[in-house]
């Protein structure tokens, strides 16, 4: 997994192409020998716009092979590994802790998506498992993919055991509510003439963001690594 730098000030305005080079190699097999890289702090042509200015802090890492990747924000765990796994496994774990949901219909569709993704990602597993010559399935390479499917199966079947029904309140039992905090005695008679459809629709906004959010507690609590 790649670490990322932190530049406080850009030496210089670094564009979002920039422009082939050649240069002479002064190191290394190739000493002596003209070759060409690219070069982001030349603009590639007039068109080329400005990256990173001069001064402005900036975000670099690189893989081996891989070429240097600059970013303005801090880079997510997802963009610095070349594993297709944990690249999608690191992704989804940023998804998780960044969930939002307004409606149950809401944390149903995110809840589906998720699912659905760790689907996808469970089967390329298992076809890489699968791919490999009998000998190695069992190596730690094999034991390796197995205990991934195994976490992802799991994953899945506690993401599938989330209910995301919801079921609105009773009317009479929020004014019941309503009536408790405000100090009125709901054996009067008349006691909830003076209850509010606003007040009624506010408890209820109160008691579904309640749901919401020990939901998306549940979610975030499932473990995939």
């Amino acid at each position: 997994m790649a670490r990322a730098t932190f530049v406080k000030s850009a030496q210089k305005t670094i564009y979002e192409n920039g422009k082939r080079v050649k240069y002479v190699s002064e190191k290394g097999k190739r000493t002596g020998q003209t070759l060409s890289k690219i070069d982001r702090t030349i603009p590639e042509d007039e068109n080329d716009k400005v990256f990173i200015e001069k001064g402005e802090s900036y975000y670099w890492w690189a893989f081996k092979n891989g070429g240097k990747h600059l970013s303005k924000t801090q880079p997510k765990a997802s963009q610095l590994t070349q594993s297709n796994y944990l690249s999608q496994l690191y992704d989804f774990q940023d998804r998780i802790s960044e969930i939002k949901a307004d409606s149950p219909e809401d944390l149903e569709s995110v809840v589906d998506e998720l699912k659905s993704d760790l689907e996808s990602l469970k089967e390329e597993t298992e076809g890489s498992l699968e791919n490999m010559p009998e000998s190695l399935q069992s190596s730690p390479t094999g034991e390796l993919l197995q205990e991934r499917i195994d976490i992802l199966d799991n994953a899945i079947s506690e993401l599938e055991s989330i209910d995301c029904d919801y079921e609105e309140p009773d009317t009479d039992e929020i004014k019941e509510e309503i009536a408790d905090e405000e100090g009125i005695d709901s054996n009067d008679e008349g006691w909830d003439k003076d209850i509010t459809e606003e007040q009624i629709e506010e408890k209820k906004s109160e008691k579904m963001q309640e749901w919401l959010d020990e939901k998306i507690s549940e979610v975030q609590n499932i473990s995939i690594d």
